[in-house]
Parts: structure tokens; sequence; C-alpha cells
């Protein structure tokens, strides 16, 4: 199968643009986070949190698969790394829940480096920001600020409660994506000529994971298209996995209902996904759609990478270089020196380039970042993290 990029060039959907060239970096457009400069509030790490309120254990660690080639937390059902494409352990540790990290306004991780978010928006209610691991120009998350949420099986203990906060959540992550697609350099170099808002906003990936790789319950918020290799990662299935991912659009169809269900941390996603299945709420049939349509579709249909702006091919793990006959992608040689012949390693040199994460970079071409700017206090209750369901 094929697919056309920028300028109608077509190529296979087994290969990727890759190696984005240096002279066209100034040229990309990004989009800076708020200006806003915040210290943090606790001077310290989730560590210290932990000695201070082990009573806040649940809500400080995660269980998860650490990927040994990036180092991402990755949820412990999964077998590869979605970041970087490696094979993961077979073993689970305990990870810092970062997401706690940034509501309580922690200083540092353990490893040292800070606790900073690229903050896009902050109400009472919600802390919207940019994913560090972006699989998309525009890739937010959003995290409710009031509430400790496991994860989104918990939704389901007050189906119109839930359906409120979810609703919340959907409507700041659309204004913090905004800036987004009305910057017009941004526009043009990224969508297809014609591409409107309501197409964009249609066609946001927007999802759960069950088991998140941070257990706070955030929306991952993924405005279309997908940078060129994690376009082909969807393509092989290493991302919005059947039975991990879950669309926001089922959940609150579910939710819709309005029949509760009850939940604890050892309830089986099957079982409810099972018992929905029996009020008329078909989750494998509305993933494959959501998949093919959504996470495929919207980038296939809008994305505007030109070929002139990368050196290579990527196909079967092997870089190419290559060349464009006839309105089609000719693969050449195969590279074999350095740094180039890696995909891995330019894939790394890519997402910097492609992701607005941290913009503008710093003087040493380092991502920026803040504290949050009203920190929860580091405790349960009024001020804190309140327990869910709400009284």
């Amino acid at each position: 199968m094929t697919m056309r990029v920028g300028g109608g060039v077509e190529m296979l959907r087994t290969q990727y643009l890759a190696g984005f060239k240096e002279d066209r970096v100034a040229s990309y457009p990004t989009v800076p986070r708020l200006d806003v400069q915040v210290a943090h509030k606790i001077d310290g790490t989730i560590d210290d949190v932990f000695k201070a309120h082990p009573e806040l254990e649940a809500c400080l660690y995660n269980d998860v698969k650490v990927c040994t080639g990036c180092g991402k937390p990755c949820a412990y059902t999964m077998t590869v790394c979605n970041s970087c494409g490696k094979q993961l352990p077979t073993t689970c540790s305990k990870s810092e829940n970062v997401f706690s990290a940034f509501l309580f306004g922690v200083k540092l991780a353990n490893k040292g480096f800070p606790y900073t978010i690229s903050l896009r928006r902050e109400t009472e209610e919600v802390l919207v920001f940019d994913d560090m691991l972006a699989l998309c120009p525009c890739h937010l998350n959003g995290v409710p600020k009031q509430f400790y949420i496991p994860d989104w099986r918990f939704l389901l203990l007050c189906p119109e409660r839930s359906l409120a906060l979810l609703n919340t959540l959907e409507a700041e992550l659309w204004n913090a994506a905004k800036p987004f697609i009305e910057n017009a350099e941004y526009r043009k170099t990224i969508y297809r000529e014609g591409v409107t808002d309501e197409d964009i906003k249609n066609n946001i990936m927007i999802s759960f994971n069950f088991p998140p790789s941070q257990f706070q319950l955030h929306v991952q918020y993924l405005v279309p298209p997908l940078t060129p290799m994690q376009h082909n990662m969807a393509e092989n299935k290493n991302h919005f996995h059947k039975g991990r991912a879950f669309p926001l659009s089922y959940v609150k169809k579910i939710l819709d209902l309005n029949i509760p269900y009850e939940v604890n941390k050892d309830t089986a996603i099957e079982a409810i996904v099972e018992h929905y299945k029996g009020h008329g709420i078909d989750y494998d049939v509305l993933w494959e759609e959501w998949f093919e349509k959504v996470c495929l579709g919207s980038t296939l249909a809008m994305q505007n990478w030109q070929v002139d702006d990368f050196k290579y091919v990527v196909q079967d793990g092997k870089v190419h270089n290559f060349s464009v006959i006839d309105g089609k992608i000719e693969l050449g040689d195969v590279v074999t020196d350095g740094d180039s012949a890696d995909p891995s390693k330019i894939q790394g040199k890519d997402k910097a380039i492609l992701q607005n994460y941290g913009r503008p970079y710093n003087e040493a071409g380092k991502p920026g970042g803040t504290y949050i700017q009203n920190p929860l206090e580091p405790k349960m209750g009024d001020g804190g993290f309140n327990a869910w369901p709400p009284a």
C-alpha cells in the first residue's frame, strides 16, 4: 500500500522520511509554550515527599517496565517501547509518578533532572502540557488537578461526574491546541491545503492507556499528523495498541449509559470490556474504526511532510538515500557509515527538531520549562488530592 506525502509524492506505507536537513531547521515553524517561569514548591524528590507523607505512596509511584534503550517507563503489559521501539525487559519495577510530581511542584527526579513542564494551559481544574516523548508536533497531556484518579477504570464509579470531568478536560485541551492550528506558518508547513479546523478537531487522537505508564488519570491528546517515524510505528501497530489504548469516544459512550461499575485496582479491564459489550458498546469494533480512520487515516489525509526536507528514507530498519522519479520515491543505496546508518539515532535528532516540547530552546539547544503555577499540597483532602469519586 502507498501513501502521499507533501507535494503529492508517493511512497510505500512501509517507509518513512528521516534525517531532517540542517539547513531547513531555521525555517521550520515552532509554537512557544506559555511564557511562564515559576519556581518549584517542594525542594526535593518524590522519595522525599514519600518520607514526609507515607500515606501518599499509591499516588507517588508506578508499576512499570523501564526501557533499557531510552529510559522511558512503559506499561507493565507492553513488550516493545513505544518511544524508541526497543524490546522491553520482562520484569517490572517501581518508577516515580511524574504527573504527581508535576502537580505537587516537586523540584527534581531521583536521577537529578528538574521536574519542569512545557506548560500549555493551567486552570483550577486542569493542567495541560506537552508530552516529553511527543509522537507528533502537537502532543498534549491533560491531567485533572483536583482528584487522584489512578486510571480511567475509576471513572466508571460515577458516570455523570466523570462525563463532566472529561468534557472539561477535552475543552481545555482544545483551547491549548488552538495556538498551534491558528499559527499561519505552522499550519502551512504541517497541513495540506484545504484542511479545516473541523477536519483537525474531528480527527484528534484522544485516548487513555491501560495500564498507564503514569498512574494519575491523563488524556493523551495527539493533534494530527504524527511525525513520519511515529506514523510508521503506528502502521506496524506499535502505537495505540488494541487492548491497551481506549479511545475517549469509547469511554464516553459507556459513561453515557450511566451504568456504574464497581472498580478497584485489581479489576480486570477485560471484564469491563465484556460487561459493556453486553450493553451494546463493543470495544473491538470501536477500536478498529478509531485506529483506521483516526490514528492512521488522519495522518494519511492531512500531513504535509516535504521530501526535500529530509535526507533519507527508512525501510525495514535500513536507512536509504533516495530520489523522486515520476512523483514516486525510489530507494537508493543503503547508508552504512556512522550515525547516519542508525535509524534510532536519526530519529533522536528528528524528534528534537519536529517537536514543540520546551520551545523556545535555550542557548544550549535544550528545551525550557517551568513548574506548576498553583501546586497542590502534598496531602489528601482540600488543597491536595481529593479522593474519587467525590463525596
